[in-house]
């Protein structure tokens, strides 16, 4: 179990694992050491990683696991910059504090927004509100407009079918012409020429009867769509609210939350505030750590093989040198 946390260890942080095992417990306890660190790191950002992708950018269950993974890995790949290093990098170490400070901040609000979910709800509700008076009044104005113009179109359509209509029944029936002509073979020619025509009428449905069936059907379509308006018009507030309800914005929500609750509530400020330098602290934990230790034998064993190799690389440019 000892040898399967160290190689846990050595595989997350980065440490060569046959070096620590030929090494002292203080190399073995120092990988430990930073792995309980990263692992607090990590399972704190995992969560985050998954309720925000669950939250903001809607994703399933296993988008959100997905997403919580590729969090933790990136934490880890971070703090491995500073466990590997090798010596007091100062350049290294404002960097690290100025991600730190940075990610603090992200985490903090991140994990403020999940805490105060409920009364960031309220406040959503009041906003919600807000922008429903904005927008319902223009819509409606648009949906009024659509309706007055599908009445025109009615009226205008109902005046063309009552004149057709009054016309059909005062003539159900017409004479329709027919025309015949009569041919001969002409002697010198041989040819068939009309010599005359015969005119036969006969009685026809009028045709405007097909023109009522379709003004009825662009009747019954108009009257559909006008319907159909009316209730868009009725049920227009709770569709937006319905709308505006279901696009949760991290950006509105983060308004919301300082605007509405943190810069009005002294006690939720302070909350953010501890969980700010909580975050800070975790984000830090692993480079204070690291600076604050003395080099181990480990670090000498990795300085050392490197000043062997270096030293062996100079000793073959110098035969090659001698050889030319």
């Amino acid at each position: 179990m000892r040898d399967l946390w160290l190689k846990t260890g050595c595989f997350i942080t980065g440490h060569n694992y046959a070096i620590v095992k030929n090494s002292s417990e203080a190399s073995a306890k120092a990988v430990k050491k930073y792995l309980s660190a990263i692992l607090i790191i990590a399972t704190l950002w995992g969560f985050i990683g998954f309720a925000f992708t669950k939250r903001y950018l809607h994703g399933s269950t296993l988008v959100a696991a997905i997403g919580a993974i590729i969090m933790i890995i990136i934490i880890i790949q971070i703090e491995r910059q500073i466990i590997l290093s090798v010596g007091k990098n100062k350049l290294a170490f404002a960097f690290r504090v100025l991600i730190g400070i940075v990610m603090a901040i992200i985490g903090s609000v991140i994990l403020d927004q999940i805490m105060f979910k409920e009364d960031v709800e309220k406040h959503k509700i009041e906003l919600v509100q807000i922008k429903v008076n904005e927008i319902l009044p223009i819509k409606t104005r648009e949906l009024t407009m659509q309706i007055n113009q599908l009445d025109s179109a009615i009226k205008a359509k109902e005046a063309e079918r009552a004149l057709i209509l009054a016309d059909y029944n005062k003539n159900p029936m017409i004479s329709a012409p027919t025309v015949t002509g009569k041919y001969e073979k002409d002697s010198t020619s041989g040819k068939m020429v009309e010599i005359g025509r015969e005119i036969t009428t006969s009685s026809i449905q009028n045709p405007k009867a097909e023109l009522i069936v379709q003004l009825d059907a662009q009747l019954k379509a108009f009257q559909e769509q006008k319907t159909k308006k009316e209730n868009e018009k009725l049920n227009m507030q709770q569709v937006l609210e319905d709308d505006l309800n279901s696009k949760v914005g991290f950006l509105d929500e983060l308004t919301i939350l300082f605007s509405s609750v943190l810069l009005s509530s002294g006690i939720a400020l302070t909350i953010w505030i501890l969980l700010f330098f909580f975050f800070l602290s975790i984000e830090l934990f692993v480079l204070v750590n690291k600076y604050g230790d003395t080099v181990n034998d480990y670090d000498k064993t990795i300085i050392h093989q490197m000043a062997v190799r270096i030293q062996m690389l100079e000793n073959m440019q110098e035969k090659q040198g001698m050889l030319k």
